[in-house]
C-alpha cells in the first residue's frame, strides 16, 4: 500500500460505514461503484475496476486494468482481477456465495450501456439509485481531506500573488496569455492538470480568467460567470481578448492537491476601475463576510441563499448578481474531489449544513460593458460560521 494513502486505513472505514447507513435505511443490499472519483474515495485507487460494497462483509475490489497498480495504491484487502463484465458476477458469487437482491449504482454518471450490461449480467437483481447517497456522504470531510484542501488553498493564495507580480511586469497581454502562467505555475506547483466536475456535459479547464467587458459574455458554464472562451467549439473561459488598462480582471482559478480542489476568484486591475467596479468588488466582499457567518450547522442551505437575496433588496447591483442576463439560483457550491460537489447554497436546497462541510463561497457581479467582480473563497463549515482557508487579500489588486 502507498504511503501516501495510509490515511484511507481509517477515514475510508468510516466512509464505508456511512454510505452502509444509507444502504440499510433504503433497503439496499449492496453498491457497485465504478466512476473514477468514488472509486477513490472508497477505495484508495482509480484503476478500471468495479468496486462491491456489500452490507455486511468486506468489500470486493475487482480490476480491470492495472491489478498491480490496484494492488499497491488500494487500502483494500480483497482484490481481484477480472477481464470483462461477465466475470463481476463469477466473482461476487466465489466471494459471497451468493448474489444480492438489490444493488445501487451511481445513475447520475453511469453509462447507458453499463447499465445494460449489468442487466444483462445480473437478470433479476433489483437496481436503485445510490447517486444520493455517495454524494452526501462526501459532503462532510474528514481530517485528511480537510488538510488536502487546505494545502490545496494554500496553492490558489500563492497563484494570486504570482498574478500580481506577472501584470506589474506587463507580460501577459490577453485572458490567454495570463491563463497559460498560471497554469504553468500550478503544473510546477504539483497540480495534477486535470479539474473534474461530476454533472453531464460539464466542461471546465481550471477555471475562467476573464478581461474587461468580455468577461461579461453569456456562455453555457453552469456558474455565473462566462466569457469568451476560444470560440463556439469551447464558449467560456480566457479568449483572446485583452488586458487593458482600467478595466477588471478576474481569475478565478481551481486549485488541486493530491487530487482535492480549491477554489478561488480575486479581481486585478491596471490602473484603478472605475467607481461603480469598486463599490460593486467592495460590496461583494461586505456581502462574503454576511455569507460566511451565516453558513454554520444547523442552517438550512437555502436559508443561507434567501438571506444574501434580501442583503441586496434595494441594490443597484441587485440585477448583476450571480450572472447577467441568466444569474444562477445560487451563491455557493461543496468542493472535494470535484468541483461540483453538496452542498448547494441555492434555491429551495434544504440541506442541513453540518459541521466540515466545505463549500467553495461566490458572491459575484456581472455588469455588461464592464465585466466581473466580486470574490470566492473555499471556506469550513464550523461551529461559529465558515471559516475561508484563502488568506490572499480579497480587495481588488490593482498594479
Amino acid at each position: 500500500m502507498a504511503m501516501n494513502n495510509i490515511f484511507f486505513q481509517s477515514e475510508v472505514g468510516q466512509r464505508i460505514e456511512r454510505l452502509r447507513r444509507y444502504m440499510s435505511a433504503n433497503e439496499c443490499e449492496s453498491c457497485l461503484i465504478v466512476q473514477k472519483v468514488s472509486l477513490y474515495y472508497f477505495s484508495g485507487c482509480d484503476q478500471d475496476a468495479h468496486l462491491y460494497i456489500p452490507l455486511e462483509g468486506e468489500p470486493l475490489l475487482m480490476v480491470r486494468k492495472s491489478l498491480v497498480r490496484a494492488k499497491r495504491d488500494s487500502w483494500l484487502q480483497s482484490i481481484v482481477e477480472i477481464k470483462g463484465f461477465k466475470e463481476i458476477r463469477e466473482r461476487i458469487l466465489e466471494v459471497f456465495g451468493a448474489l444480492p437482491k438489490s444493488i445501487g449504482l451511481e445513475m447520475d454518471v453511469l453509462p447507458v450501456r453499463y447499465y445494460m450490461a449489468y442487466e444483462s449480467v445480473f437478470g433479476q437483481v433489483r437496481f436503485m439509485d445510490s447517486s444520493k447517497w455517495v454524494r452526501e456522504v462526501r459532503m462532510v470531510k474528514g481530517p485528511a481531506e480537510l488538510e488536502k484542501i487546505e494545502r490545496a488553498a494554500q496553492m490558489g493564495d500563492m497563484m494570486f500573488r504570482y498574478v500580481g507580480e506577472l501584470l506589474s511586469k506587463g507580460s501577459p497581454k490577453d485572458e490567454t496569455d495570463l491563463a497559460s502562467e498560471i497554469e504553468l505555475f500550478y503544473r510546477k506547483m504539483g497540480h495534477m492538470g486535470l479539474l473534474r466536475a461530476r454533472a453531464f456535459n460539464s466542461e471546465c479547464f481550471y477555471g475562467h480568467v476573464l478581461a474587461g467587458k468580455a468577461g461579461a459574455t453569456a456562455s453555457n458554464a453552469p456558474g455565473p460567470t462566462g466569457g469568451t472562451g476560444m470560440g463556439p467549439y469551447f464558449s467560456q473561459g480566457a479568449g483572446r481578448n485583452p488586458i487593458n488598462r482600467g478595466e477588471p480582471i478576474l481569475v478565478d482559478y481551481t486549485s488541486s492537491y493530491e487530487g482535492y480542489v480549491s477554489d478561488q476568484a480575486r479581481v486585478f486591475s491596471v490602473g484603478e476601475l472605475p467607481q461603480l467596479l469598486r463599490d460593486g468588488h467592495k460590496a461583494m466582499i461586505e456581502l462574503g463576510e454576511s455569507i460566511m457567518e451565516m453558513a454554520r450547522p444547523g442552517i438550512q442551505a437555502n436559508e443561507v441563499y434567501e438571506k444574501a437575496l434580501r442583503l441586496l433588496e434595494g441594490s443597484k447591483f441587485r440585477e448583476y448578481f450571480m450572472g447577467y442576463p441568466d444569474p444562477v439560483p445560487f451563491v455557493g457550491h461543496g468542493v472535494g474531489l470535484e468541483l461540483d460537489e453538496l452542498p448547494v447554497i441555492g434555491k429551495g436546497i434544504e440541506t442541513v449544513l453540518e459541521e466540515n462541510m466545505v463549500i467553495a463561497l461566490e458572491p459575484k457581479l456581472v455588469i455588461p460593458d464592464y465585466g466581473v467582480v466580486g470574490i470566492e473563497n473555499t471556506c469550513v463549515v464550523k461551529k461559529d460560521g465558515s471559516k475561508s482557508l484563502n488568506k490572499a487579500p480579497e480587495d481588488v489588486y490593482t498594479i
